[in-house]
């Protein structure tokens, strides 16, 4: 009973959140309050339009963030639960601070 307890939030939560690309999006969005596609793509080298259009539907299937449209613009913006994932997201900020923040990062190639 423990192991299945210990292993299925843990699984799920991993599902839902350690998909490549899913915490940048989720700072993108919440934090640095890129809220359209190409803004998100545009503060992301390496992220090609398919991959985000799949990651930001996973997400809002897991409601961490919806999907905005008025007139012909469409946005997303985090929810409550999205809210509730950032937690995890200053946890790895925490963590990469502490132990890689004097590695610099070398500029990305063309």
């Amino acid at each position: 009973m423990f192991h299945t307890f210990q292993q299925g939030p843990l699984r799920k939560s991993l599902a839902a959140l350690g998909a490549k690309w899913t915490l940048l999006i989720l700072r993108d969005i919440g934090y640095l309050k890129l809220n359209r596609f190409g803004q998100i793509l545009g503060n992301n080298p390496g992220l090609v339009p398919r991959v985000l259009s799949k990651r930001l539907r996973q997400m809002q299937q897991e409601d961490i963030i919806r999907r905005q449209v008025e007139g012909d613009e469409i946005s997303y913006h985090i929810t409550h639960r999205g809210e509730d994932a950032f937690y995890i997201l200053l946890a790895f900020l925490r963590y990469g601070l502490k132990y890689h923040g004097s590695e610099t990062l070398a500029a990305p190639r063309s």
